[in-house]
């Protein structure tokens, strides 16, 4: 696929909860508990998967949806599944869990992004033959086989249902909004820069609402409004500003932040990601940051309320951020 198109920003996902769930699921070899985890964050999941189109498809038409443009009520392209193999020529259906996953373009000529839901379709025709899903097959690469999407995990074995602990809705929450707190937002603000920064100016609470919404995906309802979120942007000085956002209380529970500091140098177009997360109780709240290369640091005891952009400030000129 080009990768001017893969560049394009509807490409743009973040998938850090699923991805955390994968590596837990290979450090404890499928334990059951977090193999639930694991499918149930996957089936609310947004992906890329590589598609072809038929031959007679208007081309005008694909640009427009590889280009993340949406098709007019009178376009519809079929997409036809590309699938990939192994050795013994078992087939499965590759999806990739964020557009850095994708290492090589040169076997799969388009792209798509979609929800799970089609490839779990695609993954029980029987007709397709596939034994399961591949995620992320260029990098360490994880198996979901086909049979454990039917996994009733109420029924399992006794010895192994002391294991089980479905995953709650305060749970699911958690993981939901660190994927998007710890991840998705600082991704995009050192990804993008300017024009994530314009986009959150622009579009303010309903812009960052959608973002919170996307880990649940089309068929689990979030319970954020854009009231929920409250920003402002302050001028430091000349070459200096701060967004300052206050994040929703609902669900607002140990290691989940409160608030967000970004602090933006338009001329330079350097940034800084900084976050005060609640602390577990009988805890204090902390003071942390993300920095470029997504490494999450928790830099002090949070600072008295009213003085959280202070400290910021002070880090960074310290150059601690």
């Amino acid at each position: 696929m080009n990768k001017k198109l893969l560049s394009n920003q509807s490409y743009n996902l973040s998938n850090a909860a699923l991805e955390g769930a994968i590596e837990d699921c290979l450090a404890t070899k499928n334990d059951p508990n977090k193999l639930e985890a694991l499918l149930h964050l996957f089936r609310t999941a947004q992906v890329i998967v590589p598609v072809s189109f038929p031959k007679d498809a208007n081309q005008k038409s694909v640009m427009k949806l590889l280009s993340g443009m949406p098709l007019s009520k009178d376009e519809t392209i079929p997409l036809i599944p590309v699938t990939v193999k192994d050795s013994e020529g078992n087939r499965f259906a590759p999806v990739f869990t964020s557009r850095d996953k994708i290492m090589d373009t040169k076997d799969f000529p388009y792209m798509v992004k979609v929800t799970t839901d089609q490839v779990i379709r695609t993954l029980q025709n029987e007709k397709a033959g596939l034994v399961g899903v591949l995620i992320n097959p260029q990098t360490k690469g994880f198996i979901i086989r086909k049979k454990a999407f039917d996994i009733d995990f109420s029924k399992q074995p006794a010895q192994s249902q002391q294991q089980i602990k479905k995953v709650s809705k305060d749970e699911f929450v958690v993981l939901a909004r660190n994927s998007v707190e710890k991840a998705e937002i600082p991704k995009r603000l050192f990804d993008e820069k300017r024009a994530f920064i314009e986009e959150l100016e622009e579009r303010g609470e309903e812009f960052l609402c959608e973002m919170y919404a996307r880990p649940y995906g089309d068929k689990v309802p979030s319970s954020f409004t854009p009231e929920d979120f409250s920003i402002m942007d302050l001028s430091i000085d000349e070459q200096t500003t701060a967004i300052c956002i206050e994040l929703p209380t609902k669900g607002l529970g140990a290691h989940i932040a409160s608030s967000i500091y970004i602090i933006w140098k338009p001329e330079t177009e350097e940034v800084h990601y900084y976050m005060i997360e609640k602390g577990a109780r009988g805890e204090n709240d902390v003071l942390c940051n993300v920095t470029a290369d997504g490494k999450h640091q928790e830099l002090m005891t949070a600072p008295p309320v009213g003085s959280e952009l202070t400290a910021v400030l002070e880090l960074i000129q310290e150059g601690e951020g």
